[in-house]
Order: C-alpha cells, then sequence, then structure tokens
C-alpha cells in the first residue's frame, strides 16, 4: 500500500467519515518508488507481459519466415547454423525495437491503434537491421531473390502475427474487464478538482460497474504529476491541452465532485463549454442530503434528470471500434488504389471545364470536435460561396458546373474522401461531417449535437439513406436523430447493411 492510500485508511479509520486532508495531495510518487503501471491506472495491464509476449511473436516470425524460405527454395548448405544465427539476432533486434519505440507501454485499450502504428514501426527497423546484416554478407540463403525473400516473408509475418495479438489482448481485456454481474461497458472518466471531495469521489467510484477513473483535472500547475488514490494529476490550461488528454488517456466524461466546481467551470472559457465542443460529457455529483428539496422547482429537478438520462454512449465496443478502424485502413488504401485512373480522368474534365482546381477543400468538424480539411473533386463554380456558406439548393442549383452536376448526380464528387478515410479523419459509415457555421446552429436548437464528437464522420450514413441531404434546419434536426440512433446502436453489422444500402442506392441512381 502506498503513502497516500495508508494516511487516507487512517483518516478514514479515525473518525469514521470521509475526511481527507489536502496535504495528502501534495505527496511527490517518485518513478523508482512507483510503478508507471500503477501511476497510469490499474486497467494498463502488465507492461512486463506483454512485452515478452511481443518478443515471442517476433522470434516466432522470423522462425517461420526462414522455414518458409527453405520451403520454396533449393537446399542451401549450413542451413541450421543459418537458422540458429537469423532467430538469434532477430532476437536481439526485436527486443531492441520494442525497448526503442516503447511499444510495451502502449497497451490502453483506447490506444489500441497507436500501438500498433508502434508495432508496425519498430517491427520495420527490425527488418532494417536485418537487411543490413544480409548486404553485409552476414546472412545468404543461396541467391538474392532467396535473402529478398526471407525479409519480405519476415516483415509480413511479424507485424501480421503482432497485430492478431494486440487485438486479441485487447478482446480478452473487455471480456474479462468488467464486472461478472454487469457486463456494461465502463466508461472512462477523469475527476476534476484537487479538494477533499474529489479524492473521496475517487474512492467511491472504485468498485463502480459504470465507469473507470483514469486521473484528476487541475487548473493548479502545482499539482500535475501527483498522486492521490492511485491516479494522477494532469494540470491543464486551455482547449488544446484537453483535447490532447482525452486522446491520450480515453476519457470520455469528467465528473465534478462539488457543485461549485461545476458552477465555475460553466461559464464561458471554463472546462463544461470546451468538453462540450470536444464531445465529452460532463456531469456534476451533488449529494442527496445537501438539496433543499423545498426550495427547488420541478423544472430544476427533470433539467438535472434530463441531462444525465440523455447522454448517448458510442454503442460499439472498444475491441469493434479497432476493427471498424483497421477495416476503414485496408479498404481505403485498395480502393485509392483501384480508383487512382478515374479519379485522373475526372480531373482532368473538371479542369478542362473552368481551368480551375480540380479538388476542392472545406474545413469540417470531426471526432472530438478537431477540425479537419474534407476533400472533394469541385463540382461548383470557383466562386459559389462568395457571398458566404450556403447549402446545396439540387440538381438546379445555378452554381453547379455541367461536369459538377454530372459527378455530383452520380456521387462521383465524394471519390476524394477515400483520402480522409485513409487518415482516419473520416470513417466509411458514421454521421457526415458538417461545418462549424451550421453546427453553432443546429445546437442552438439541440445541443445533443455535440454527442457525435464521439465519432468519426462517414463518407455514408443511416441519416442520408433515411433523410437525404438536408437543405434546411428541420431537416438538419431531423438527420441529427437518425445519427444519434445509430451512435447509440451501431455495430459492424449496422455497418454493413448502411454500406450496401448505400451502394444499391447509387447503383440505382437514387438521390440522396
Amino acid at each position: 500500500m502506498g503513502v497516500c492510500d495508508t494516511l487516507i485508511g487512517e483518516a478514514l479509520q479515525g473518525n469514521g467519515e470521509t475526511t481527507i486532508r489536502n496535504n495528502l495531495l501534495t505527496v511527490k510518487v517518485m518513478e523508482d518508488y512507483l510503478d508507471d503501471e500503477k501511476a497510469e491506472g490499474r486497467h494498463n495491464g502488465g507492461k512486463t507481459a506483454v512485452l515478452i509476449l511481443d518478443f515471442a511473436v517476433s522470434v516466432l516470425s522470423s522462425l517461420l519466415a526462414i522455414l518458409f524460405v527453405r520451403w520454396q527454395t533449393e537446399p542451401v548448405a549450413g542451413f541450421g547454423h543459418l537458422v540458429y544465427m537469423w532467430v538469434f539476432i532477430g532476437a536481439v533486434f526485436s527486443l531492441l525495437s520494442f525497448m526503442l519505440f516503447g511499444t510495451y507501454k502502449i497497451i490502453i485499450r483506447h490506444s489500441t491503434l497507436k500501438s500498433i502504428g508502434q508495432l508496425a514501426l519498430a517491427t520495420i527497423v527490425k527488418e532494417l537491421l536485418l537487411t543490413a546484416c544480409v548486404l553485409l554478407g552476414l546472412f545468404h540463403f543461396g541467391t538474392d531473390r532467396a535473402n529478398a525473400l526471407v525479409i519480405f516473408a519476415d516483415t509480413l509475418i511479424t507485424i501480421t502475427l503482432l497485430v492478431v495479438t494486440r487485438v486479441i489482448i485487447m478482446a480478452i481485456y473487455d471480456d474479462v474487464r468488467d464486472t461478472p454481474d454487469k457486463n456494461v461497458d465502463r466508461v472512462p472518466v477523469m475527476v476534476y478538482g484537487a479538494s477533499d471531495k474529489s479524492v473521496a469521489l475517487v474512492i467511491r467510484l472504485e468498485d463502480s460497474a459504470h465507469y473507470i477513473v483514469q486521473g484528476y483535472l487541475t487548473r493548479d500547475k502545482s499539482r500535475n504529476g501527483l498522486i492521490a488514490q492511485d491516479r494522477r494529476f494532469y494540470s491543464f490550461e486551455n482547449e488544446d491541452d484537453i483535447s490532447h488528454l482525452a486522446v491520450s488517456l480515453g476519457f470520455r466524461s469528467v465528473l465534478f465532485a462539488r457543485d461549485e466546481d461545476a458552477e465555475a467551470e460553466g461559464k464561458s472559457g471554463g472546462l463544461i463549454p470546451i468538453c462540450m465542443r470536444l464531445g465529452i460529457h460532463c456531469l456534476a455529483t451533488p449529494r442527496i442530503d445537501s438539496i433543499s428539496v423545498n426550495n427547488i422547482s420541478q423544472s430544476a429537478i427533470n433539467e438535472v434528470v434530463r441531462k444525465d438520462v440523455e447522454f448517448i454512449p458510442d454503442g460499439m465496443s472498444s475491441f469493434g471500434r479497432i476493427v471498424k478502424r483497421l477495416f476503414d485502413f485496408v479498404l481505403s488504401s485498395l480502393l485509392l488504389i483501384i480508383f487512382s485512373p478515374l479519379y485522373l480522368i475526372i480531373g482532368l474534365f473538371i479542369k478542362s471545364e473552368d481551368k480551375g482546381p480540380a479538388i476542392y477543400k472545406q474545413e469540417r468538424i470531426g471526432r472530438f470536435g478537431r477540425p479537419f480539411f474534407i476533400y472533394k473533386f469541385r463540382s461548383m463554380r470557383t466562386d459559389a460561396e462568395s457571398a458566404g456558406p450556403a447549402l446545396f439548393s439540387g440538381e438546379d442549383d445555378p452554381r453547379l458546373t455541367k461536369v459538377g452536376k454530372f459527378i455530383r448526380l452520380h456521387h462521383l464528387d465524394e471519390l476524394p474522401q477515400l483520402y480522409n478515410v485513409w487518415r482516419g479523419d473520416m470513417s466509411f459509415v458514421g454521421h457526415r461531417p458538417e461545418r462549424k457555421f451550421y453546427i453553432d446552429q443546429i445546437m442552438e436548437h439541440d445541443s445533443r449535437y455535440y454527442y457525435l464528437y464521439q465519432l468519426r464522420p462517414g463518407v455514408t450514413s443511416y441519416s442520408t439513406l433515411k433523410n437525404g441531404y438536408a437543405d434546411s434546419m428541420e431537416k438538419m434536426l431531423r438527420r441529427l436523430e437518425f445519427d444519434l440512433y445509430y451512435l447509440r446502436h451501431r455495430s459492424w453489422w449496422f455497418d454493413v447493411k448502411v454500406l450496401w444500402q448505400t451502394f444499391a442506392g447509387i447503383a440505382f441512381g437514387k438521390v440522396f
């Protein structure tokens, strides 16, 4: 038990109440005495075990690669000695590359895609070092073709097995992390503040079936890095800090232990407006006995209940999100290659009409409320929005060019968005990305739009199939209802149905 645990235990034992002194929060925990895993949260898993597993998978991959090459080529003198040397040196390079990139540290389920990227980079370093050994003549498998084949096979097998293993680890983690009687997706949260109540709230949530506390948020820079109840303090100043922490820690909600904290941070420039823009849910947790029932109106009670009940979490599991992103990346890569000749043809037709740029980019709002540039083939005149933002008014829109009218009708203007999917700005299925100009108007009518910030926007969407193109505020609000339904219920099968219906609609000339 750590210093903080001991003092908190004594404080609780002393008077039977949750009274924790502020000086407990000043306990600076040195890395020599506190394991990194404990500091980052007990849900990070065993880093040493992950390192050993990755190392074993990499060594096995090297062995399988060289055996595969032996199967595909002529016998080589001294092949047994080559096997031992290849596996041994591959093991050394694997360990060095894993340590260099710290792949074993990135095992939080919300950072799985990041860990896969790091594994790929570590594998590339390993293979480059092995390639250098081959070029220096330390290994020779009979022919240059065999030498190249063993490097290629080692790279492919290593990356494949490492990724599959990591995804399986995450799937197993998701299965065992919940309590047996509450098979729910526990929401990763941060607790705001450095008060006694904030620490007490973390204690109360230790065995929660609904929340996983990732740490504390505070505006006090002096507390950054301190530890209380095995949770780290993270200081912040602005929206960029919160956005970075949300991505790195994976939290989806902020809990306020004190009403006065929530009231202070609800003002302009405070944490709550920032979280709303980023799609992070905020929840105050007042004590029942602190509420004067005689002085609270029914409308106020309804407002509190409405805010709590209407939070719409992502219906897809973390494992499902990982597979969905991998699917998006692989399919978009293939389609970018397949459609590359069509890109060239469409681009030439657009430029031949008015000499303007073939590709049009426009800022949209994506996941976590972050802006990104969406890419499309230009279908309108270059001065289409010289008077300000304007919605597309249909096939008779006078701003359309001749080529633009054709590519819009057949949805060919959307093809460059494959690049957005490949980058991770968008997904194949999600909600249609909107401009901030229109999001602000939607939020004035229905603030639930910010729940969609949990998702990557999509090239196609359930709402597009059901609602068509939204060219009025009424349609935008109706589209939001469909998008929120998709958010709550989305799954692999749901995505497959949306993709199929979109494809069928385009094939039969349906206008969305």
